[in-house]
């Protein structure tokens, strides 16, 4: 019992330490990521809620010293609030307060973990550059993509890791509480930033213990103050990267208006915006695709930035179904010399932007291959009704796709995007 309250108030005052203002004195951006399933009974969750809250009643919250984001998940993925929502401690606690018990049949870690990397730790919500980056995820269970996705528990697993992973790398320091008899041991070692990281207790009530927290908050200043200060996701420009990329753009049925299709278009034009785009730098492709796929901007014409932004712009939606194959070959033909490519002189990328299944999905997954032997780099963004397992296979490395719920949450992983072009 005495080691459980260590481990909580090991969170507690790891997350308030920086306050000790005798050592602790760097910024921090803590994010939670909160299990949100029908398997948690409601008096409990409450507990679980009001735990958060008693370990951000000791900070001083405001956009110079310590930042609060928050997303809970089962079998949806719901946004709280992000780093830069609220402004004060009272805006915070208040919103902590009210995050929602959506009581889903699934606990899809591995979605939370993904949306926390691609859009909570971006600049754009918020996160800083000189502020410890921290994530505190709970759970009673451990990854069960239920009927949600199409992927077995394994699977599940497997990906809750791999977010977990990309996490770590990207300096966030990751806690993980397990609450009750059904969590995953190792799951929990694998999502934590180390065994000292973990939390487990018995029951939900257990969460409120703190009578060490006086005898250890020397200790967690002391981690605090060691823990380096991590890169964010920044507001990235790529001026130096010299590369042929070309664009697909799924402008099949699904997409649904010419609105929602333009905002494919702005989130590629953010994206154009930060390339140093000239003849003898970055080129510009264009592919749209549907029934058919059409080239409509060359590389060889691609190369003076205020142009190719116009030109994208300017695209109409059309309608049909969702022929990535053709895209896949419209684009290796595409980054040929006799169109503007350079292969074998600087990086060929290929972005793949849809919100569906590919029609003819063995075909896709064939031309996909065909590009990857030419040396291009794949990248893929999912949007809603995208299939991820399929993504995954067209990309060159899982780090390469991304994915959000909504086109209108695109301009969320945009940084993040830049961040894996620009590498």
């Amino acid at each position: 019992m005495k080691m459980r309250i260590l481990h909580l108030l090991v969170l507690s005052c790891f997350v308030a330490g920086y306050l000790c203002q005798r050592i602790c004195l760097k910024k921090a951006d803590i994010a939670f990521v909160v299990d949100s399933s029908s398997s948690i009974w409601p008096p409990n969750f409450d507990t679980q809620v009001h735990f958060l809250y008693d370990i951000l009643s000791p900070f001083d919250i405001s956009p110079t010293k310590t930042q609060v984001a928050a997303v809970s998940y089962s079998n949806v993925i719901r946004p709280q609030f992000q780093f830069n929502t609220y402004k004060d401690k009272t805006g915070v606690l208040g919103a902590t307060q009210n995050i929602i018990h959506t009581k889903g049949d699934a606990t899809r870690t591995y979605k939370a973990l993904e949306y926390m990397n691609d859009q909570i730790f971006t600049s754009q919500n918020g996160a800083r550059n000189d502020a410890i980056k921290i994530a505190v995820v709970t759970t009673d269970g451990e990854t069960n993509p239920g009927g949600a996705d199409s992927y077995t528990k394994e699977e599940g697993k497997k990906m809750t890791l791999q977010q977990a992973q990309r996490a770590k790398d990207n300096g966030v320091y990751v806690f993980a509480v397990g609450v009750g008899k059904e969590v995953n041991d190792q799951e929990l070692l694998g999502i934590a930033s180390g065994p000292e990281s973990v939390i487990k207790v018995n029951t939900y009530e257990e969460l409120r213990e703190n009578e060490l927290q006086d005898k250890l908050i020397d200790l967690t200043c002391e981690a605090g103050e060691n823990t380096p200060l991590p890169p964010v996701t920044p507001n990235v420009q790529c001026e130096k990267k010299k590369a042929d990329i070309i664009f697909a753009l799924d402008q099949s049925t699904s997409i649904g208006s010419q609105k929602n299709f333009s905002i494919e278009l702005d989130f590629v034009n953010y994206l154009i915006k930060k390339l140093a785009v000239a003849s003898d730098e970055t080129r510009i492709g264009a592919v749209v695709f549907s029934d058919d796929s059409e080239r409509r901007l060359e590389l060889r014409d691609g190369i003076n930035r205020d142009s190719v932004v116009d030109t994208i712009h300017k695209f109409k939606w059309g309608t049909g179904n969702t022929y990535m194959d053709k895209a896949f070959a419209d684009m290796r033909e595409g980054f040929l010399p006799a169109k503007g490519g350079r292969p074998g002189l600087v990086p060929q990328i290929a972005v793949l932007l849809t919100d569906g299944s590919a029609t003819d999905p063995y075909t896709a997954a064939s031309e996909a291959n065909k590009l990857k032997n030419n040396g291009v780099e794949i990248f893929a963004i999912g949007v809603k009704g995208a299939d991820r397992n399929a993504l995954e296979t067209y990309a060159n490395r899982p780090r390469n796709v991304f994915f959000v719920d909504e086109l209108i949450a695109l301009n969320t992983i945009s940084d993040a995007v830049l961040t894996e072009l620009c590498t």
